[in-house]
This record gives C-alpha cells, structure tokens and sequence, in this order.
C-alpha cells in the first residue's frame, strides 16, 4: 500500500518539475498558466457538449452516445492537465501517469463507439446542404401553410353552407354517446333549442312508444357497426303529429370501436301528408272514375282520344255494335266511313291549329243502320302544348227518329186537323139546314160535337194510331144508356180503327144513339140494343177479299115507321159515314126495330187490329 501512494504521489527522493526549473518564476508560471487553461477549456467544451444535448431533444440516442463519450475523453484530457500542473510542485508522476493511461483508455472507447457511427456521421449532410434543405423545408411550410389557410377556409365556408343548408330546411344532425345523450346536434328537430337537447336521451325528448323504438334502433346500431333507418311517429307541441325519418350511423373515431352514434334527421311531416292527401284524392278519383264508368257504361255517350295525327290512342264506351278495337291505333280514314271522314277530319285539324272547340252532327253507317252522333272536339293540352283532341260523342240517333217522326206527326195532324174541320165544317152546315131556329141548331151541333171529341178522346189516349171499336161504341152509347148493364149486347172481333174510320164511326153511332133514345128502343123500359162487328168475306163477285162489317139491331121499343123526311143524321148514317171510309151502309126501319149495316174496306183498320175475337154481352 506505501508503495502505491508512493507512486502515485511520488517519494522522498524525487523531486518536483519546478526545481528542475531552478524554481525560476518565469517558467514555472506559465507552465502552470498553459495547463490550467488547457484543463479549463477542455472542462468548457465537455460542458458545451451537454448543455447542447439537454436543449436537442431530436439528436439520436447514439451521437448522444458518442458525444457523451467526447465529453468524458475531454474531461479525462483536463484531468491529466491538471496532474501535469501539480507535477510542477509536486513529484506526483505516478498520478499523471495513471490520468494519462485513463486518457488513453477512455480515448480508444470513444474512438471505438466513433467507428460504429461513424458512417453515419460521415452521411450527415454538409452544412450547405443543410441550408439548402433547410430552405426547401422553410419553403414547403410556406405552401403548407398557405393550403392550411386555404383549407381552414374552404372548410368554413363549408361549413356556412352546411349551417345554412340545414336551417333552411327540415334536415337536423347530431351525434349521441354510448348511452344516448346528445352531445352535439345542429338545427335540431321539433321547434327545440340545442341547449334543450345536450346532454339528454330520447327519453327526455320523444313520447315513450317512438323513444323506446329508437333506442333499439340505436343501440342495434352499437352493437353491430352497421347503420340502420327507420321512421318513427311522435308528438310536436306546436304541430301535433309529425314523422321523422332517422338514418343511423355508428361514431367510430380513429376506426376504434363505436362510440355512438351519428344521426340524420328528416322531418317527413309535409311528406307523409302530401302522400296521405295524394291517396285520399287517388281514392276519390278512383271512386268517380268507377262513377263515371258505371253512367257512361248505361248511356250513349262515347269519349275517345286522338294524337296530332288524328290516330285513336283511347276510346271508353264505344258506340253500340262497335268495339274500341275498331279505332284505337287508326286514324279517322281507317276507322270510319269516307263520307264521315270528309266530315270529321277537316273540324279536328281546325281544332288543332286554333285551340277553338267545334261542333257537329255527323251520322256513321253501322251494321244495316245509320247512327246520328252529336260531336264534340275539343283540345288535349299536354305539357303545355296541344297534344291532340279529346271527344264527345253523344249518340242522337232516337232524337233523330223522333224528331222524324214528330215531323210525320205534324204534317198528320195538320192533314188530320184540315179534315176534321171539314167534317165539323159539314155538320154545321147541315145541321143548319135541318132546323128552324138557334136553339135548336146549338143543342143539335153541340151533340155531334160532343161525339166527335168523345171519338178524339179515344184517339189521343192511343197517340192517333186509332181507336178500339169496342171503346168507340161504349162512348157513344154511354151517355144514353148504362153500358154495362142488360139492354145492350156488344161483341165481336177485337179491331183498332184507323183514325178517319173511328171519326165517321163514332158519328154514325151517335145518330143511332141519339134517335134510339129519342124514339126507338132506348125509350123504352123493355128496349135492346145489339151491336156486333167482324171481318167478313166481301159480298162483291170476284172480289174475293175482305171486308168490316157493323151492324145495329133495336127491339123492344114502339113500332118504327120510315120517317116521310129525310133529316141530317139519317143522310149521315146513309151517305156521308160510308161514303168517307169507301163502304156501304144499309138502314133498314123494321117495325120490330131499327137495323144498320155498314160495311167498308180493312185498309180502315191498323195492323194491330186484326187478330183475337173478344165477345162482351
């Protein structure tokens, strides 16, 4: 042990440096001023070194390595500095011999640490280059920087968009935790305000039915990852009833598991309405088509279609004997007669160069028969232009007949009426040539008169296609005698007269009834009266046709004697009635009673007046 301190720190024999320099001042102190400033530079750069690694927090961990082991071979080299100094008083030249070995030492790990990283080192960029790369770099911060504002401002703006987007509209986003609160939610639904919402669930904020279903549908949404949509029902404080349509996303941050949920929220209300407004009209459309269809399917109106070409594209009710297979896809030249295409075609061409409605009455050839239509065209308007025509076609053919027939009728009545002012023409005058005053003729001319109404009575209640002889004789002799009972017997076949023959029939009759109850049978107490008629085989030789007998039968009144005068109503019975209808008449004055035959060709009857025998007693 003495002799290591003895190396280390010298012995009694040695002696120091600076009596080998005679202790001179001039040496032994600039000696030692030169090893204490190469120590204390050497201490300075060793704690350079580690000021410089505590401010880089970027440098590598093996230069931090290796300038650590700078460090320690810089403090190494002060510490030998040190020892050289002491030597210069002190013979300790074992010590400086030990700090340099360790100088040594701790300069070959240094150095051994240096040689691993020393490619590395030897890589690093010159300081030119890293100026130039420090420049490329100052430079792409600045273009970052400059897409970083003009990013921050697009994404502003989008975001005005957004905010305004939505508070426009019906359309409400928000984000909601695990458990369902609201944690942020923009233009939210059902007229609340955000602050109303944060931090609270469905529960808070929906009637329980629609809460308890969203949370299902949120918490499915959890629990799968996958998003779902659905629509649910609820309760607006200042709208009532509104639907929400609710589309649900989970809230994944960073692709970690959800977190929550994300939410769009579409108020379907006016949606929803419309729909159930445009159902309600479809039904009560439907309903009046099916009203439509049921009137026009029990008329005879047809309404059809056509395009600009005139080509039939629908048709509803077709005439009757006729299909819609018959027009739809034809024109008017295919489809109809050339006569009434002539017609047609020019009005429904005018319709569409003008948008004016036309009119007309066209007839049509159908089956063996012709069909009147009353024609209404009128123009299709499609998106705003005139796309076609649409028409009515009512079919007027009955009033056409009809009005054909009042036609005949009219000029009849006119015939009928001259005629029958002749006939009362001719009663008056003969009348007045029968009596010797004015009451007489009144009394006498109202009578005929009132026969001859009683036979137009029967006429009119037909509609003038004649009259039933069995009513003609009920009229005539009922206001002189009770028809039904006894003393008359009536019979025979059940005819209709034509109007003329009914006229002079019934006024035949009536002389008969008048001095029947006047003179003859009917006053009597005891007095018959027999009228019978048929068809019988004509008496004329070769004829071999047929004719229509009447015959007037009185018994039971006072004896008739052939009056010596010949009045108006015997030249009536006699001449006038047969010689109207081309018969014959016979008058016979039995003194057991009258008897009259008249007889006049069938043509005097209507067809519907020939058939069964009816006999009434």
């Amino acid at each position: 042990m003495r002799g290591i301190v003895d190396f280390l720190f010298g012995s009694q024999s040695l002696a120091a440096v600076g009596s080998g320099m005679a202790w001179s001042a001039a040496l032994v102190q600039p000696a030692a001023l030169a090893g204490l400033a190469v120590a204390a530079t050497l201490i300075a750069a060793a704690v350079a070194i580690a000021l410089f690694l505590r401010g880089r927090c970027d440098v590598t961990s093996e230069t931090r390595r290796l300038a650590r082991m700078v460090s320690i071979v810089l403090i190494a080299g002060a510490a030998t500095e040190l020892t050289g100094v002491a030597t210069l008083w002190q013979p300790v030249y074992g010590l400086h011999i030990v700090m340099k070995a360790l100088f040594v030492g701790v300069t070959l790990g240094a150095m051994a640490v240096a040689w691993r990283i020393l490619p590395g080192v030897l890589a690093m960029p010159s300081r030119a280059a890293l100026a130039d790369a420090n420049h490329r770099l100052e430079t792409l911060n600045a273009e970052l920087e400059v897409r970083v504002e003009a990013r921050t401002r697009e994404l502003a703006e989008a975001k005005e968009r957004f905010e305004a987007a939505l508070s426009g509209s019906r359309i409400s986003v928000a984000t909601q935790d695990r458990d369902l609160h609201y944690r942020w939610i923009h233009n939210p639904p059902l007229g609340l305000a955000p602050e109303a919402m944060m931090g609270r669930t469905d529960d808070d904020i929906l009637d329980a039915a629609a809460a308890a279903h969203m949370r299902t549908v949120k918490f499915g949404v959890i629990n799968a990852g996958q998003p779902a949509s659905t629509e649910i029902e609820t309760q607006d404080r200042q709208r009532g009833r509104v639907w929400l349509r609710v589309h649900v996303t989970p809230y994944c941050p960073g692709g970690r598991a959800p977190e929550g949920v994300t939410l769009v929220v579409v108020d379907i209300t006016d949606e929803r309405r419309r729909a159930e407004m445009l159902e309600h009209v479809t039904q009560a459309l439907a309903e009046a088509n099916a009203r439509f269809d049921t009137a026009l399917a029990g008329s005879n109106i047809t309404m059809f279609r056509q395009d600009r070409d005139l080509r039939y594209t629908w048709m509803h009710n077709p005439p009757l004997g006729m299909t819609a297979e018959d027009f739809l896809g034809r024109d008017d030249e295919a489809a109809l007669p050339e006569a009434t295409a002539r017609v047609v075609i020019p009005l429904k061409r005018r319709v569409l160069e003008t948008a004016e409605p036309e009119r007309a009455e066209v007839s049509i050839k159908i089956g063996d028969g012709l069909h009147w239509f009353d024609l209404r065209i009128e123009p299709f308007h499609e998106r705003g232009r005139i796309a076609g025509v649409m028409c009515v076609a009512i079919d007027i053919t009955g009033q056409k007949e009809y009005q054909q027939q009042l036609k005949v009728v009219m000029r009849e009545l006119t015939h009928r009426s001259k005629n029958l002012l002749a006939v009362v023409q001719g009663i008056a005058r003969q009348t007045a040539q029968t009596v010797d005053d004015m009451p007489a003729f009144v009394d006498r001319f109202g009578a005929r008169l009132q026969a001859l109404a009683r036979a137009h009575d029967i006429l009119v209640d037909e509609s003038w296609r004649g009259a039933s002889i069995d009513e003609l004789v009920s009229s005539q002799l009922g206001h002189v005698m009770e028809t039904s009972g006894d003393r008359l017997d009536e019979g025979g076949t059940r005819v209709m007269l034509k109007p003329e023959a009914a006229q002079n029939v019934a006024l035949a009759l009536h002389e008969l009834a008048t001095n029947a109850a006047k003179y003859g049978a009917l006053s009597t107490a005891e007095g018959r009266i027999a009228v019978h008629w048929g068809v019988r085989a004509s008496e004329t030789a070769g004829d071999g046709g047929q004719v229509f007998e009447i015959t007037w039968q009185e018994q039971g009144g006072p004896p008739v004697e052939e009056p010596r005068r010949k009045g108006f109503g015997r030249m009536m019975i006699e001449r006038l009635v047969p010689r109207a209808i081309d018969g014959t008449s016979e008058l016979v004055f039995d003194p057991e009673g009258i008897r009259w035959t008249l007889r006049f060709p069938t043509d005097y009857l209507t067809d519907d007046g020939k058939g069964s025998i009816a006999v009434r007693s």
